[in-house]
């Protein structure tokens, strides 16, 4: 894992690892661990899709609509006001490590009421993770049980609609909000395809703590890299990232601006 994505797995994680991959060995009949992972990790293992099974396993998805919620009273507060006011109209911003796209669709109900009331403000969402199977679900939109207690019941009506064939908990965003964003699969320890300089505002929170040092600088350095001048990162409320560039400066706890 950690040569491949640049995640760090601790010794301590070795009950983890086995409970979670002893499925995999069974669905490939596969009988031992070093078997498993020279499969998995080959030409034949990638082209059958069991190297992306083993990522989806290994990888933590943890997250909520609203989730660290004084980051996005941030946005709404001082980033968007800030846009605004340097007569720019339309906004980019990528959610970096989306997992099932909570995070992504509350950047989109943010930023459509902020639309409502903004004439010729437009915007656009990139939202990226390394494991297929959390954005295949993102991609659908379709929450419910504990995914939907933090929701405001205003922005629930506002933006989602029950779906007929569930049992009046199971929601889904609304397509409006859905077609906003633009999900792929994609490894932030590999090359990026974005342009340098394309984002006002990247969220990468709570993924950096899952890389070792050198790979977390590296993503850092190259997230710098795609924000335009004056823009913002933001990272975990656990996370500091101002030790590994010069080019940031922290505003926030968690949040930065790129410098220049």
């Amino acid at each position: 894992m950690r040569e491949n994505l640049g995640v760090k797995l601790a010794p301590i994680k070795i009950v983890m690892v086995n409970s979670r991959l002893i499925k995999r060995l069974k669905a490939t009949s596969i009988h031992n661990f070093p078997e498993y992972i020279e499969y998995a990790l080959s030409a034949q293992g990638k082209r059958s899709g069991e190297q992306q099974y083993m990522i989806d396993e290994l990888t933590t998805h943890k997250t909520e609509f609203f989730r660290e919620n004084e980051q996005f009273d941030f946005l709404k507060e001082v980033v968007m006001p800030e846009f605004t006011n340097n007569r720019n109209s339309f906004f980019k911003i990528w959610s970096a490590g989306c997992s099932t796209g909570e995070e992504a669709l509350t950047m989109a109900m943010i930023l459509e009421n902020y639309k409502m009331n903004r004439a010729g403000f437009n915007y656009s969402i990139e939202a990226t993770d390394v494991s297929k199977g959390v954005v295949d679900k993102a991609i659908l939109g379709v929450y419910g049980g504990a995914n939907v207690l933090g929701l405001d019941e205003n922005l629930r009506k506002k933006f989602f609609e029950p779906l007929k064939n569930g049992n009046g908990s199971t929601i889904q965003a609304s397509k409006n909000l859905r077609d906003k964003i633009k999900y792929s699969v994609s490894n932030l320890a590999a090359p990026y395809t974005y342009p340098n300089s394309m984002f006002d505002v990247i969220f990468c929170r709570n993924t950096l703590i899952y890389f070792e040092d050198t790979a977390k600088r590296e993503v850092v350095n190259k997230l710098i890299s795609k924000i335009k001048p004056g823009g913002y990162l933001f990272v975990g409320l656990s996370e500091t990232v101002s030790q590994y560039s010069k080019d940031i400066k922290q505003m926030r706890p968690s949040v930065y601006k790129k410098i220049g």
